[in-house]
């Protein structure tokens, strides 16, 4: 029986290297050491990953408080505050590194930034672990600004140093930047974004002007995930956003003849196929 729908994927899915290099090291943890380690909060954002780590013996915790001393501990993907760093090492709990190395050179900016003197300001979302962590490492004062309105409730800083959330929207962090060169007068930008996230959202959008349906597959607490979704959405592309195969409803791809898969950064390959074979599935079943 022939298909109903052609199925295609973007050329940019599943894990990136930050959280695939996060993701082996743990796993190679756990199977190698067979002890008990212990993560701060989600690893990445990924329910299904998080899931697989619990099984094989993870730990999730929601402070340092509740590491037991000597234990080891993560640092997860988005990086964390260097007290959580200190407060580990005085208690004698041992640490495994998975932070992105984007993060940690953004990291290293945020440092380097206080250190001159300047203000920093971060373009993020303040809420994000990975810009929570930013902001611990800044030796002075530091501002998150979200979107060109919080830019625009910046006041009083005559110097300051930019650094932006590694997997935020260019083009927002452009149109904030550009805002913010009005108010301050010396500014000095430092390149954070992920390239592999623009490659991947570029992909994206290619590949969803060309089908009749995108569907982007990834944890619905995932902000580069969301991106991916409302970036489709606001070039008006029939988008759908699922975590897992089983939200796909059929319905969605009746009169529809290609169906396209793009993916966040932290969607496994097993959530990937299985959403391809769900979809295999459904395009082989009559038309009721």
């Amino acid at each position: 029986m022939k298909p109903r729908f052609e199925i295609i994927t973007s050329s940019h899915i599943g894990y990136c290297f930050g959280v695939k290099r996060a993701m082996n090291l743990v796993e190679n943890h756990l199977k190698n050491k067979r002890e008990k380690l212990y993560i701060i909060g989600q690893i990445i954002h990924n329910p299904q990953a998080v899931d697989k780590l619990n099984r094989m013996g993870a730990v999730t915790v929601e402070s340092i408080n509740q590491v037991e001393d000597g234990a080891t501990l993560v640092i997860r993907a988005h990086g964390v505050q260097p007290e959580i760093i200190s407060e580990a090492k005085k208690r004698g709990i041992k640490l495994l590194d998975a932070t992105c190395p984007f993060v940690h050179r953004s990291q290293l900016y945020v440092k380097e930034i206080g250190e001159s003197s300047f203000d920093v300001i971060i373009i993020g979302d303040k809420e994000h672990p990975e810009v929570k962590g930013l902001e611990g490492h800044a030796k002075g004062r530091s501002f998150v600004v979200r979107n060109v309105e919080e830019a625009r409730l910046i006041k009083g800083i005559s110097k300051a140093g930019i650094v932006v959330q590694t997997t935020f929207a260019p083009e927002e962090a452009k149109r904030i930047i550009e805002e913010l060169k009005k108010q301050i007068e010396h500014i000095s930008i430092y390149d954070t974004i992920c390239q592999a996230t623009v490659a991947r959202r570029e992909a994206t959008l290619e590949l969803g002007r060309s089908v009749d349906l995108m569907i982007i597959v990834g944890g619905k607490n995932s902000s580069n995930t969301r991106r991916l979704f409302k970036m489709c959405m606001d070039a008006g592309i029939n988008s759908r956003f699922i975590e897992r195969a089983d939200e796909i409803d059929p319905s969605w791809t009746e009169g529809i003849k290609r169906v396209g898969i793009s993916t966040g950064t932290s969607t496994p390959n097993w959530v990937i196929a299985e959403v391809i074979e769900h979809l295999r599935q459904i395009a082989l079943k009559e038309v009721m």
